[in-house]
């Protein structure tokens, strides 16, 4: 049995896709994340990220699961053109909460809908299967933990364990202080920690609310629950490679292990 947990970061931007010089280092993409344990490939997120290589390559030599945190635009931009959803032998199972009413088909098509994209998910030759997330659950091998995010309109917060690690991905959460007593109990001592570091504390005032943590108060998080090892994802669209790479200079001078997150960047865990 192979037993190799590897996490890799294919979209690490928030809000908006973004390209350029000023943003090659850590990437444009948004949020997707690409989880190979042993035999078992799951996708965290459907944001532009999906529309990679590596993502794509899970399809064909591995069972396809989509873990979707939210249905927000950038969460879901990367489904519309994903390959492995036009193949007839492809077998694609995607989890997403009920909200609003909506199941998780209902809200990706929200989406898919004249006259913002000409086909809904019956038009992909996949064979799709889809469902609602519950509080624990297995894939395989990995069991899969969740926990509500506080972001507006909800989210949902996984927790991947399998061996002896785990990884925690809480993407779009806004943390009510800088040592949540629920996400510190649900993170605690987690393998990898994905936290959400979008603004910096001055950027925050004007967008509090908006369901997004500082770069400041993940970091506390992080140390707070005892992560062995951070990444902060959902960078701002307008920060640059230069920014980041100064902030993350700042972050490094108290703690090792909090880095912000690269595109493309794989961690064994």
């Amino acid at each position: 049995m192979d037993h190799a947990f590897r996490v890799k970061l294919l979209g690490v931007r928030g809000t908006l896709p973004v390209s350029g010089d000023a943003f090659t280092r850590f990437g444009g993409g948004t949020s997707c994340v690409l989880v190979e344990a042993g035999e078992t490939c799951i996708l965290l997120d459907a944001g532009t990220g999906l529309l990679t290589p590596e993502a794509a390559a899970c399809y064909g030599k591995k069972r396809l699961t989509l873990l979707i945190s939210h249905a927000h635009a950038d969460h879901l931009l990367g489904f519309l053109m994903f390959p492995p959803l036009f193949q007839k032998d492809c077998r694609c199972d995607v989890y997403m909460k009920t909200r609003a009413g909506l199941d998780a088909r209902q809200q990706i098509e929200r989406l898919m809908t004249p006259p913002l994209w000409p086909i809904d998910t019956t038009g992909l030759k996949a064979q799709m299967q889809f469902h609602d997330v519950a509080e624990t659950f297995f894939i395989d091998g990995v069991r899969v933990d969740t926990m509500e995010s506080r972001h507006p309109g909800g989210s949902t917060i996984y927790k991947l364990s399998y061996g002896e690690a785990s990884l925690v991905y809480a993407t779009d959460y806004e943390p009510e202080n800088d040592a949540p007593d629920a996400f510190c109990a649900f993170a605690g001592g987690c393998s990898l920690l994905l936290l959400d570091g979008q603004y910096t504390e001055e950027e925050y005032e004007a967008c509090r609310g908006f369901g997004h943590s500082t770069i400041g108060r993940s970091a506390a998080i992080a140390r707070s629950c005892g992560a062995a090892c951070t990444r902060l994802v959902h960078h701002d669209p307008k920060r640059t490679d230069a920014q980041l790479l100064a902030m993350e200079a700042h972050l490094q001078a108290e703690n090792a292990r909090i880095r912000f997150g690269r595109g493309g960047e794989e961690v064994v865990l």
